[in-house]
């Protein structure tokens, strides 16, 4: 993602691998097993507003409506292709899921919105100035008390990881993630963050982290 509609990065990273997406997902990167985690790391409670940012086809989302039926729950992404195949999987799985399409780091919702807000394997595709943004964003819109649950690529920690650790270097918008920045980024927009534990997969070694934004 950037600062266009023309300008962000698809998943997979090209469009014409987007048909494929939830298939790599699924059985390539394990994505149900690290997403329920990350859905009982966040402890969502019924009355809650929750967010997806950059929700992709909707997977994380609709899990997370299915486990706390009485949340509020909405997806948010940049992609009209990915939000199409969003909305058909909430349909089909009649879990009544928002979808709304923006960017990241321009969120367009009030200030103190939300009580929680999730993402999975979306932020490594934005630049640094674009992740400061949207740190920034995040911290505007969750509620005092409100929490971010993240997994995504982390400073590597297995051997595995370290091997792919130079490849995946040479992607800018990865950088961050892999010199284990992430937790800083958010820190600096207000959050109070703790990383809680890591996930191997194919594409290299992966890393959960909860913010807090302090109560008033």
């Amino acid at each position: 993602m950037s600062q266009s509609k023309d300008e962000y990065i698809p998943a997979l990273s090209f469009r014409i691998l987007t048909p494929f997406y939830d298939f790599i997902q699924r059985w390539i990167v394990r994505d149900v097993r690290y997403k329920s985690r990350l859905i009982e790391q966040a402890n969502i409670q019924a009355g809650q507003h929750v967010m997806d940012l950059g929700c992709g086809t909707g997977t994380l989302a609709i899990m997370a409506k299915q486990a706390q039926p009485k949340a509020e729950v909405m997806g948010l992404d940049a992609d009209p292709d990915m939000l199409k195949v969003a909305r058909l999987k909430s349909a089909q799985g009649r879990a009544e899921v928002k979808f709304d399409q923006g960017m990241t780091f321009d969120l367009p919702y009030p200030d103190n919105s939300f009580d929680r807000i999730l993402s999975s394997i979306m932020i490594h595709h934005l630049k640094t100035p674009d992740k400061e943004k949207t740190a920034r964003e995040v911290y505007r819109v969750i509620k005092p008390g409100g929490q971010l649950h993240v997994i995504d690529f982390g400073k590597p920690s297995t051997w595995y990881g370290k091997l792919l650790g130079p490849f995946l270097h040479k992607f800018e918008e990865a950088n961050d993630n892999i010199d284990g920045r992430l937790p800083e980024i958010f820190a600096q927009a207000g959050l109070k963050v703790k990383e809680r534990g890591d996930f191997w997969t194919f594409f290299g070694d992966l890393t959960f982290l909860a913010g807090e934004k302090p109560s008033r």
